[in-house]
């Protein structure tokens, strides 16, 4: 009787002697390779080794970076330089009239464009170095790539490579330039101010928006980024000193954009319409700093008046103004009230007076309005620090404000006898105080819209009466403009002032993130942050006549 195993070494027999491969035999014969190796081991006197083994194919790595190059630009000192700073997305079409315009504000300003990349959906062992980009050939003379020091404080990351669905295009590069100023290609608008210590002047990081066309797939990250998608640059302005100046243009669909009085469309430059609205950076008038005051109402803090001086008020000449934490309340704010060195402090700079301190609040609101401008006092934390003292007892038996403590009072428990529930304590002190009538009150949480911006919110109230913050506020369906943290910021829709007052106010100890700011709104509904340096600048004055700064 013939076995199995016989029948299968005939058949390798057979096989293998018309010089077939073990594989082929096994699958021939119905048997493991290893099985045939064995018996042709024995018949053929083989070893398994005797037949060269199938190459190994070698594993595919992916690219890998191990440092980083970086270019010092060497630019001259003692001169203007202006960029205007953008990015592009590999394989996407360019969007022509905004390039257009980009680049007859560049001759306009005398500015070098300078455009950065980003890869979007390649594999991961697919170059992902932006220089190896293919891109709209409109870009190529402008397309800059490299990490670039512009000047000791400011840094364009060209190579940075942000995905463009990356919900936060400044995480990780804060601290790219060891604290100093950064610049991100990216297709969303975002800034942040860099943590600093006191005394040192701020520093920002920023990223630029874009001049090419939407593309994303359609996952939900891609969805959500195409929201979010903006046409944008940067503009950087280093004065002659150094000082590094920025603001962001944003263009409509069309392509066109305005910044501060200057209106781009069509290739053209031409003046600007009024801007819509301006929200200013923190009051806090007990402790407003008299450069930015000067420079931003033309106000005199020595004389507590207007004074004839160019300022970025008559300017701009915005359509509305909004005013927020107007009042400071530092005479008896509850967090130093029970502190006896900063009641001493309180005493020895003047007055501890809270009625002259409302009073001298109320009359800088009349001296910073004017009759083309539609002024708002937006209720803030520091405002409504006075209703918070008018509730604690210990006012009754304050022997400097003793009669302003119980006359208000008064007032407030008559309107509440006459059914009034919505009588505001904080606009009744400040009218009684000399508030003309033609400014506009918003009461805490209230809301004042312009255009599809919300700019009533101070920033202090958030959802469902937690703390307001910038980052809550991304989850308001309008987009917003307020105040609160004395920080400048950018997130997605949500644009925050800073402070007009002093930089260093005693409680804000340590690192610091503040700095003064203000939101500047266009009819078109584009915003941008002015940022200001510690003498008054917003931009670089060096060669600029137009404006002239205050002295």
């Amino acid at each position: 009787m013939t076995t199995t195993y016989e029948i299968h070494t005939e058949s390798v027999r057979a096989l293998r002697s018309e010089g077939l491969s073990f594989a082929k035999i096994a699958a021939a014969v119905g048997v493991s390779c290893t099985q045939v190796r064995r018996i042709a081991a024995r018949l053929f006197d083989e070893t398994p080794a005797s037949e060269p083994e199938a190459p190994v194919k070698e594993k595919k790595k992916p690219i890998r970076i191990s440092k980083v190059d970086e270019v010092f630009a060497d630019l001259p000192r003692g001169r203007v330089h202006r960029f205007i700073l953008t990015s592009a997305q590999d394989d996407t079409p360019v969007h022509q009239p905004f390039l257009d315009n980009l680049l007859a504000y560049a001759d306009h300003l005398g500015a070098q464009l300078g455009v950065g990349g980003f890869t979007y959906q390649l594999g991961l062992f697919e170059d992902h170095a932006v220089a190896t980009g293919v891109y709209d050939a409109a870009l190529s003379p402008y397309l800059d790539f490299d990490r670039v020091h512009l000047t000791d404080d400011l840094l364009w990351i060209g190579d940075a490579n942000v995905l463009p669905t990356t919900a936060n295009p400044l995480a990780g590069w804060t601290t790219a330039n060891r604290g100093q100023h950064v610049i991100v290609p990216h297709a969303r608008v975002a800034l942040e101010s860099i943590p600093r210590m006191q005394g040192q002047p701020p520093r920002y990081a920023i990223s630029t928006g874009t001049v090419t066309r939407p593309s994303y797939t359609p996952r939900a990250s891609g969805r959500k980024a195409l929201f979010h998608h903006t046409y944008g640059a940067v503009i950087a302005e280093i004065d002659v000193d150094g000082e590094c100046f920025f603001r962001h243009v944003i263009a409509d669909e069309g392509g066109s954009f305005q910044d501060l009085c200057n209106w781009v469309s069509g290739g053209t430059v031409s003046e600007a319409p009024r801007v819509a609205a301006v929200t200013w950076g923190d009051i806090h008038y007990e402790q407003l700093n008299p450069t930015v005051a000067r420079t931003t109402f033309g106000f005199d803090c020595s004389r507590k008046w207007i004074v004839d001086v160019d300022n970025i008020l008559d300017w701009l000449r915005p359509e509305v103004q909004f005013m927020h934490d107007t009042l400071d309340f530092r005479r008896r704010n509850h967090h130093g009230i029970k502190d006896p060195h900063q009641r001493a402090m309180v005493r020895s700079s003047g007055s501890e007076s809270v009625e002259a301190e409302v009073q001298e609040a109320a009359a800088f609101i009349n001296a910073a309005s004017r009759p083309w401008c539609k002024t708002v006092m937006v209720e803030s934390n520091h405002d409504a620090a006075l209703a918070r003292w008018l509730k604690d007892p210990e006012g009754a038996i304050d022997a400097h404000n003793a009669y302003y403590w119980h006359r208000l009072n008064a007032d407030w428990h008559g309107e509440i006898r006459d059914g009034n529930l919505g009588f505001n304590v904080v606009e009744a002190a400040m009218r009684k105080a000399g508030l003309n009538d033609d400014v506009e009150f918003v009461p805490s949480g209230g809301s004042y819209v312009v255009g599809d911006v919300e700019c009533g919110l101070h920033g202090d109230l958030g959802v469902g009466g937690s703390r307001g913050t910038p980052q809550q506020y991304r989850r308001l369906g309008p987009k917003t403009s307020s105040g609160h943290t004395h920080t400048p910021k950018i997130v997605e829709g949500v644009f925050v002032a800073g402070v007009s007052a002093n930089l260093e106010q005693g409680y804000n100890k340590g690192p610091t993130t503040w700095a003064h700011a203000h939101i500047i709104q266009y009819r078109s509904g584009k915003r941008t942050l002015l940022l200001m340096s510690e003498d008054g600048r917003f931009k670089a004055m060096g060669d600029v006549h137009e404006y002239r700064m205050a002295a």
